[in-house]
C-alpha cells in the first residue's frame, strides 16, 4: 500500500506550493528518500544534517560567489541530502554551470521556484505529512505489537539507567547492540507530562511519541523513551560534535508546542521540563532527578514557562526553602499591606511595586510601561511608602521586596485558593 511506501522527493513535486516548481538537474535523483525538510541558509552545514533531508534555500549566504556554492552542493551530496529547492529572483538570479553538472553527475536533484514561496508553510505541510505517514505505518497491529513488545522489554534496563544502576561498560553495551555509537558522550534528560494523557485515545498517545521522537532526532537527538502515567521520559544523547544542545533542545520544544496536532487538542495542557546537561553517560540519573525538579517547579508556576533547570536561578531556592518554611506566612509578613489594599480598592499597588522594582526606580519608565502618566504614579509611590515605609527601597529592603515577589508568583495558584489571606 502506497501510505506504507517511504516519501520520496518525486511525490513532494506533487505538494501544495511545489505546482510550478522546476527540476533542473539530477532528474535521476527523484527516487531519493525524504526523511525530514530544512531550511539553510548557511554554508557549513556538514553537522547540522543526518542524512535524507530535503533542503530548502534563498541562496543568501552564497549570493554571487559560486565557489561556496558548489562547497555547499558538495557537502549536501557527501551527507546524502535529498535534494536543494532554491527560491530564484530575490539573491539568486542562476545556477552555475558547474553546479548543475555535479547534480547530473551525482543524480542530485535541484529544484527552483520561479517565484517567492512561504517556506515555513512547506515545512509544516511535509513535516505533518511525513509524521503522519509513520504514525499509519507504525499503526498497523502485527508492527504495533511488535513494537511495544520490545519496548516493554527495554523498560526496565532504562528505568535503571534513569536511576544510576548501570556502570559505563554496560550502557556502552546496550548502545552498541541498538547499533548505536555515541559521537559525545554528553547527555540530557527531558520530561513531556500532558495533563489530559490518560484521557487521549491509544491513537493519539502514540502519535505524540512519535512526533516527539521524529522532532527530537532531526535535532541531532539520539532517543530513548520511558512511559510512566502521564509522563514520557526521553534521554536524550548529543549526536552531533558541535556544543549547541541548549539551542536545538529549545528549537525542538518549540517545534513541538507549534505542531498542528497540539494545536487541534486545545484541552491538551503539555508540560516540558529539561533536567541539568550531564558530561556522562553514567550521571543521566543526576539529569533525571533535576528534570523532576523543573517540571514540579513550572507547574507550580502560573505565568513564566521555564524548560531548562539551569534557568530556575532563583525558583530553586524558593523551592528548597519552601520544604522548611511556610511561605505564603513569609509572603504576607511583606505584602500583605499592599495585597489587602487592592483588595479592598481595586487598585494596582503591587503590579505598580514590581514594575516600580524592574525599572530600578525609574520613574518615567515605569509610568511608561504601566500606561499611565507620571501623576499617577507619584500617587501608588507614596500610597506604598505609607504601606510599606518610606525607605522600602533602600538596598536591603529593596532585595526583599523582589524575592517575596518572585516568591509570590511561585504561590499563586495556592494563594488564589487560599482563603486565609484574602479577608
Amino acid at each position: 500500500m502506497k501510505e506504507h511506501l517511504p516519501l520520496r522527493v518525486s511525490d513532494i513535486l506533487s505538494r501544495k506550493h511545489f505546482e510550478e516548481a522546476i527540476v533542473i538537474a539530477g532528474e535521476d535523483g527523484l527516487n531519493r528518500i525524504v526523511k525530514w525538510v530544512h531550511v539553510v541558509e548557511v554554508t557549513n552545514i556538514r553537522n547540522l544534517l543526518n542524512g535524507d533531508e530535503l533542503i530548502l534555500s534563498t541562496g543568501v549566504a552564497w549570493t554571487e560567489n559560486e565557489d561556496l556554492f558548489v562547497s555547499m552542493l558538495i557537502q549536501l551530496v557527501e551527507t546524502n541530502a535529498a535534494g536543494l529547492c532554491i527560491e530564484m529572483g530575490t539573491y539568486l538570479s542562476e545556477i552555475p554551470a558547474v553546479a548543475i553538472k555535479i547534480a547530473e553527475e551525482k543524480k542530485f536533484p535541484i529544484i527552483i521556484f520561479q517565484k517567492e514561496v512561504p517556506f515555513v508553510e512547506i515545512t509544516q505541510d511535509i513535516h505533518t505529512f511525513i509524521i503522519n505517514k509513520q504514525y499509519r505505518k507504525i499503526s498497523d497491529l502485527r508492527e504495533l505489537y511488535a513494537e511495544e513488545k520490545k519496548r516493554v522489554e527495554e523498560f526496565e534496563w532504562l528505568q535503571g539507567w534513569l536511576e544510576g544502576d548501570h556502570s559505563l561498560d554496560s550502557i556502552n553495551e546496550y548502545l552498541l547492540e541498538h547499533g548505536i555509537k555515541p559521537k559525545s558522550t554528553e547527555a540530557v534528560v527531558l520530561l513531556a507530562k500532558l495533563h489530559s494523557f490518560k484521557e487521549l485515545e491509544n491513537q493519539d498517545a502514540t502519535y505524540i511519541k512519535i512526533l516527539f521522537r521524529s522532532v527530537f532526532e532531526q535535532n541531532g537527538f539520539t532517543v530513548f523513551l520511558v512511559e510512566k502515567r502521564n509522563v514520557v521520559i526521553f534521554i536524550l544523547l548529543n549526536n552531533r560534535p558541535n556544543k549547541n544542545i541548549k539551542d536545538r533542545l529549545k528549537k525542538a520544544i518549540q517545534s513541538i508546542e507549534d505542531s498542528e496536532f497540539l494545536r487541534k487538542k486545545r484541552t491538551a495542557k503539555i508540560y516540558m521540563a529539561a533536567g541539568k546537561l550531564v558530561e556522562q553517560l553514567t550521571d543521566i540519573h543526576m539529569s533525571c532527578q533535576t528534570a523532576k525538579e523543573t517540571l514540579r517547579i513550572q507547574q507550580e508556576m502560573s505565568k513564566e514557562k521555564i524548560y531548562f533547570y539551569e534557568d530556575l536561578h532563583l525558583y530553586r531556592l524558593i523551592s528548597q526553602i519552601s520544604k522548611h518554611v511556610d511561605l505564603q506566612e513569609l509572603v504576607m509578613e511583606y505584602l500583605q499591606p499592599v495585597i489587602q489594599y487592592d483588595k479592598k480598592y481595586n487598585s494596582k499597588l503591587l503590579e505598580t511595586l514590581k514594575t516600580y522594582l524592574e525599572c530600578n526606580g525609574s520613574k518615567q519608565e515605569t509610568a511608561n510601561k504601566l500606561f499611565i502618566v507620571r501623576q499617577t504614579l507619584y500617587h501608588r509611590l507614596e500610597k506604598l511608602e505609607n504601606l510599606l515605609g518610606k525607605d522600602f527601597m533602600d538596598h536591603e529592603k529593596r532585595v526583599t521586596f523582589e524575592f517575596m515577589l518572585l516568591v509570590k508568583d511561585y504561590l499563586s495558584p495556592y494563594l488564589a485558593n487560599s482563603k486565609k489571606y484574602i479577608t
